[in-house]
């Protein structure tokens, strides 16, 4: 595993290894964890973001066999080298090894957005530090009704800025749908990943 800060190289690297094709978030990552075979990326996990979003992506070819598992906890423990005392994270309910992994390594679901018909996100976080615990308690404002409406409507009002808030670089930013992120809000009441 090699850890590097995101620089015009790095992202070269990762278009050149096809990894950021899959997710181009990556590229607006503060820093990476790659994996590698033969000196090519396979996999990588990156950390960026005001909420210091992690997010992890493995070739096609090279998954099912555990990089994932091993991105992440690098990961993990590079955050708490360089200081920070939480990492965030969304996760499709639909990926269940994601959320196996997750719940693994103690990450706890804080709330769920129905932002679009075929777009339905857990937002994960870990605390580090006793820093991190008034992000979550921030965070956990948005498991209610008064917060999703809040949250709904400032995902419509600051699409233009949410890329660099939760470290998104995707082509298409997916429009959100107010009515239908309000209509399906959907309280979390047990806080570990289920």
């Amino acid at each position: 595993m090699r850890i590097v800060n995101v620089d015009s190289e790095i992202i070269k690297e990762l278009r050149r290894s096809g990894i950021s094709k899959e997710m181009r978030s990556l590229e607006s990552s503060d820093w990476v964890v790659l994996a590698e075979i033969d000196k090519k990326i396979i996999g990588a996990s990156g950390v960026g973001g005001l909420f210091n979003v992690s997010m992890v992506q493995i070739r096609k070819d090279f998954q099912g066999r555990g990089i994932g598992g091993l991105l992440q906890v690098s990961a993990i423990k590079e955050a708490k080298k360089r200081g920070y005392s939480h990492i965030t994270g969304l996760i499709d309910i639909n990926n269940k090894e994601s959320l196996r992994l997750h719940k693994k390594l103690g990450f706890k679901t804080i709330f769920r957005i129905h932002y679009a018909d075929n777009i339905i996100q857990d937002i994960i976080i870990l605390v580090f530090k006793p820093q991190g615990k008034i992000v979550e308690a921030f965070l956990r404002f948005f498991n209610t009704k008064l917060g999703m409406i809040m949250l709904a409507c400032l995902l419509k009002i600051s699409k233009s800025i949410l890329p660099k808030i939760v470290n998104y670089n995707e082509k298409k930013i997916p429009n959100p749908d107010v009515k239908h992120i309000i209509k399906n809000f959907e309280k979390i009441q047990n806080h570990p990943i289920t």
